[in-house]
């Protein structure tokens, strides 16, 4: 089989990168005393006589089924973003996403390419395109809420889950949903309740928590 031919093969690697090493720097220098043959079998034997009993038997065939079911589980359903809650009342806030460089970034030569203490704000660089509203997934009024948003503003709204399946929700909607991997944007913007609605107002952000039955 296939699989027994790569062990075969995996084992002969290793051991000709165990055994290489050795006869590179090997200088006979006599026996002293009675030797013995090894009689215990090599660490690496028992794993491979292991992987061989597992193939035949059937089991490792389930190892990788299973573990190609979990790791299909967790991209379709990623773990929600703790510490978000549902809006209740509506609030807003502004965000400067201005960043101060404390000290002075250099290049790979040694020029210092932002001095200390520099500001840059980088809606000066480039502006927010698109409106972002960030949902979970999960709540089917927050979910209807966003979709009916997103027809009303066709190609000016980016979707964003905090929890929920990304990817059956891409396709109903055939709208591209982005899904906050492990909180990173929700932490950089704040957020603590969703429906929250971001969207650029000159060199700021505005920040808007809405109850779902509100956004529009």
């Amino acid at each position: 089989m296939a699989f027994s031919r790569a062990l075969a093969f995996l084992s002969l690697l290793l051991a000709l990168a165990l055994a290489l090493p050795a006869a590179a720097l090997a200088a006979h220098l006599g026996a002293v005393g009675r030797t013995y043959a090894i009689g215990e079998e090599s660490a690496l034997g028992m794993i491979m006589n292991k992987l061989r009993a597992m193939e035949r038997s059937g089991e490792l065939k389930r190892y990788q089924d299973e573990a190609v079911r979990r790791s299909l589980g967790s991209i379709r359903n990623p773990p929600p973003v703790p510490g978000i809650v549902s809006s209740m009342t509506r609030s807003e806030r502004w965000l400067d996403p201005t960043v101060m460089y404390r000290t002075a970034v250099t290049g790979e030569d040694g020029r210092v390419v932002i001095p200390a203490g520099t500001r840059i704000n980088p809606l000066e660089i480039m502006a927010l395109s698109k409106r972002l509203v960030f949902f979970d997934g999960r709540d089917a009024e927050q979910s209807e809420a966003v979709r009916r948003l997103l027809q009303k503003y066709p190609g000016k709204i980016t979707p964003i889950l905090v929890a929920g399946r990304w990817r059956d929700l891409t396709r109903a909607w055939h709208t591209q949903l982005y899904y906050d991997q492990q909180g990173r944007l929700s932490q950089r913007f704040g957020i603590r309740a969703v429906p929250t609605l971001i969207s650029q107002q000159g060199r700021v952000l505005l920040l808007q928590e809405i109850p779902a039955k509100e956004l529009q």
